[in-house]
This record gives structure tokens, sequence and C-alpha cells, in this order.
């Protein structure tokens, strides 16, 4: 039985997507919604995957880690070129959630 390299290259572009949210979920979790070591040990194993299967698409990061810059530097970082996010999609997207959250609030 041989490696399906196409499958283990879906399988690193899956992990990868699930530890950016990861990293989201971090970053919520830090001290003032800044950083921690979780982060940086994230952002390590995303740079691993990253460096194998080439970037996740923008439009699979979570709002805030657009917003902030950290996927846009963490490519930057590595010398990696990622298609930019579209940010005024991204605005829209986030004036959008802020939106319907506020609508459900009592």
């Amino acid at each position: 039985m041989g490696i399906d390299v196409d499958r283990l290259a879906e399988a690193a572009r899956e992990e990868l997507t699930s530890l950016w949210h990861d990293l989201h979920e971090a970053r919520m979790h830090a001290y003032s919604s800044g950083w921690s070591m979780k982060c940086d040990s994230l952002v390590e194993r995303i740079r691993s995957l990253t460096l194998l299967v080439g970037p996740t698409p923008w439009e699979q990061i979570q709002i805030p880690l657009l917003e902030d810059g950290v996927y846009q530097r963490v490519h930057a970082e590595m010398g990696v070129e990622a298609q930019p996010p579209d940010m005024q999609r991204v605005n829209e997207l986030s004036a959008l959630i802020n939106g319907q959250a506020e609508a459900l609030r009592p």
C-alpha cells in the first residue's frame, strides 16, 4: 500500500484550517485577548504546514485574525505569498455578524 500524496496533502490542508481556528480561540482566551505561549505554538504549527501545502485561503480564516493582521503577518514573516484578504468584504461580514448579534440581545 503506497502513500496517497493527494489525500495526505488534503488532510494537511484541513489540519491547517483547524489550526487557524485554534489560534483564534487561543487569542480569545489569552489575557486581554492578546497573545500567549499557546498562540506562539499554534503559529509554529501553522508555519510548518503552510510551507508544505501553501497558505489557507483568507475566506477560511476567522475575521478577527484578518482584521488584526495576524493572517497577513504570519505569511509575511514566512515569506509566503498569500492572497491578500478583501478587507472591504471582511468589514462587511464583520458588520453583518455584529448586527445579527446585536439584534439577538434582549
